[in-house]
């Protein structure tokens, strides 16, 4: 079974996150003068601190967090949600292995009834997919570390083997080190572009505080969904 999947994800929402970012911010290095570098702290050291903690939404690592997640097998069963300010990000995560062990469960099941026990369906057989699944994948597996869930066995860790690790569109596209947006993509392909409603993933933060969590789970699962139809149409052509 494949598992098309996409995030969403936003800077820390630790109490005190901007004013650690703040902390370590230094005016540029070509700033000399004591006059020059004191105008700097006075007039764009808020502005930087506040450019380097949105660019933590990039870092599943150490600081940034998940807010929404999405996926579908493709085929019918589909899941998505984007937690609203104040809630969880563990719980969102739990929810999320929650519903993929369910499908897990029932596709097991399904298989195992059709066929002989000694061919029994592995519960781990799922096949990951994502448009740069080097950042997806990571994120969800590093995040679920943090806050010491059980990370399931359909979820490859960055340190999986080639042949083991998730599929990713865009390498399959662009190749190696090669990139293209999955809105690109869609286009060149010409299949419904998840951008057309007017969100990407710049504008999630805003609208995540503006409360518009409808809106990003519609955005996060159109992305899911693309990402399944780029995939069948290259395995339609013979290029998966």
């Amino acid at each position: 079974m494949n598992l098309y999947l996409d995030i969403e994800s936003i800077p820390s929402q630790h109490h005190d996150a901007l004013a650690q970012v703040r902390a370590t911010i230094k005016p540029p290095a070509t700033l000399k003068k004591p006059e020059s570098i004191a105008a700097w702290w006075a007039s764009e050291a808020d502005g930087a601190a506040q450019d380097a903690w949105r660019k933590q939404s990039l870092d599943g690592g150490t600081a940034g967090e998940i807010v929404s997640v999405a996926v579908t097998d493709g085929d019918g069963r589909e899941w998505v949600r984007c937690r609203a300010v104040g809630e969880s990000e563990a719980a969102l995560l739990q929810e999320f292995i929650d519903v993929v062990d369910g499908w897990t469960r029932d596709e097991c099941h399904k298989l195992a009834t059709s066929a002989s026990a000694s061919s029994a369906f592995p519960l781990d057989d799922h096949r990951i997919v994502a448009h740069n699944a080097a950042f997806d994948v990571p994120f969800l597996w590093r995040r679920m570390a943090v806050h010491g869930l059980r990370i399931p066995r359909w979820l490859p860790p960055p340190s999986a083997r080639p042949g083991r690790g998730p599929v990713c569109t865009m390498l399959l596209w662009a190749g190696y080190g090669g990139r293209i947006s999955l809105d690109s993509l869609c286009r060149a392909l010409g299949l419904p572009s998840p951008k057309e409603g007017g969100m990407d993933g710049a504008k999630v933060f805003d609208a995540w505080q503006a409360g518009q969590h409808d809106d990003i789970a519609a955005y996060n699962l159109a992305d899911a969904q693309a990402v399944a139809a780029v995939w069948h149409r290259l395995q339609t052509v013979g290029a998966v």
